[in-house]
């Protein structure tokens, strides 16, 4: 007969920490030297599809799904009908962003890419850049970072679609207590 619970010791797994993975400018800037400037091709499309990511932390497959027919480019918002949480947003565009989005030919849907060229190439680039670790998702990690500086928690919740706000809270608000202290003055 047993005298205790053989999984009373029994623990869930923890979670994995958050990836904290950020392109550098460096890497940036030899990823467009390898993808080139050609918008006619996948490969440059694939990487301003990575630039316009950085600029409305954007997930992959929310970029390759955009309409035109959903992008207001004069009140800069891009409405996305359905997104990972299975609910509709606005997306708030950067003059970046918009201008990103003015450079590209006329093609629909907006990049004119499919999740799978979009990864393949951007894969391909990467490799060609020689950038080790870096994922089309760390591009969402990096535009967040970016706007935390400028908006509260919030206003980035609205922007990102996140329901969780110590999500943001605790992996997108990157300052120190000294960047802190600076903005209280």
């Amino acid at each position: 007969l047993m005298t205790a619970n053989p999984m009373s010791r029994v623990r869930k797994p923890q979670e994995p920490p958050p990836r904290d993975r950020l392109p550098t400018e460096e890497e940036i800037d030899r990823m467009a030297y390898v993808a080139g400037s050609d918008l006619s091709t996948a490969t440059g499309r694939a990487f301003h599809a990575f630039r316009f990511a950085c600029a409305t932390a954007m997930r992959a497959g929310e970029i390759v799904g955009l309409s035109w027919a959903d992008v207001d480019l004069e009140k800069r918002v891009a409405h996305l009908p359905e997104t990972k949480n299975g609910s509709a947003r606005n997306v708030p565009m950067t003059s970046e962003a918009v201008e990103l989005l003015r450079q590209l030919p006329e093609r629909e849907p907006v990049f004119g890419l499919s999740s799978q060229q979009l990864d393949a190439l951007f894969r391909s680039i990467k490799a060609k850049a020689q950038v080790k670790g870096l994922r089309f998702h760390d591009s969402r990690a990096y535009a967040l970072t970016k706007l935390s500086r400028k908006v509260d928690v919030l206003t980035l919740a609205k922007i990102s679609g996140h329901k969780d706000l110590r999500i943001l809270s605790n992996t997108y608000y990157r300052e120190s207590a000294e960047d802190i202290a600076k903005r209280l003055d």
